[in-house]
């Protein structure tokens, strides 16, 4: 799999607590690495700060998880990162917290729905090899970040999160959270899909 580095600001503090995640999302994630249907979620909260992190096999978003070969393949991909852009729809903090989203960054292998991250297409056959991973071993993830900034932190209880509405080929959504309350982990499915803090 190849990740496209990522060109947001998330504050050293953000990316920090979602580090401190790692064990018990790594732990998580060790049980089924890359599984169709299945997607991590790590959230951190500090302060007034909330980081969401999603990571899903291509699969459960358009279906496939090769470079798009086709115009609709291509389209398919434009549109699911276009809905994982609109981390608003997606992730409903409470209420009373008065969270709003401030950045988005979504790292695809095929960003755009295609573009290569070396600037070029797929769509055309050819014979030379290539010195970068495309992930054409036919395992492809994506990573999508999202921070809000939450002026009543306090009142922060459960986040909501309609990616199942989203992405139907979605079933299950491991997910792992740390705060000033504690960490925990929980398994979202469709019709429970409440993160409880």
């Amino acid at each position: 799999m190849t990740r496209i580095p990522a060109r947001s600001t998330l504050s050293a503090l953000g990316c920090a607590a979602l580090l401190a995640l790692s064990p018990l999302a790594q732990a998580q994630h060790a049980h089924g690495a890359h599984e169709h249907g299945v997607a991590h979620l790590s959230v951190a909260s500090d302060g007034g700060e909330l980081l969401i992190e999603l990571t899903t096999p291509l699969d459960n978003l358009v279906g496939f998880e090769h470079a798009p070969r086709t115009a609709a393949q291509r389209k398919a991909m434009a549109a699911a990162e276009q809905r994982l852009r609109d981390g608003g729809a997606l992730f409903a903090p409470s209420t009373a917290a008065g969270c709003a989203l401030r950045e988005v960054s979504v790292e695809s292998p095929w960003p755009q729905g295609g573009e290569q991250a070396d600037g070029h297409k797929h769509d055309h056959k050819h014979d030379h090899k290539h010195d970068h991973d495309h992930g054409d071993d036919g395992h492809a993830d994506l990573v999508a970040s999202y921070r809000f900034e939450c002026s009543a932190p306090a009142a922060l209880e459960r986040i909501d999160t309609a990616l199942f509405d989203a992405f139907p080929r979605l079933r299950e959504l491991r997910a792992a959270h740390a705060s000033g309350r504690g960490q925990g982990s929980a398994v979202l499915k469709p019709g429970a899909a409440a993160l409880k803090l």
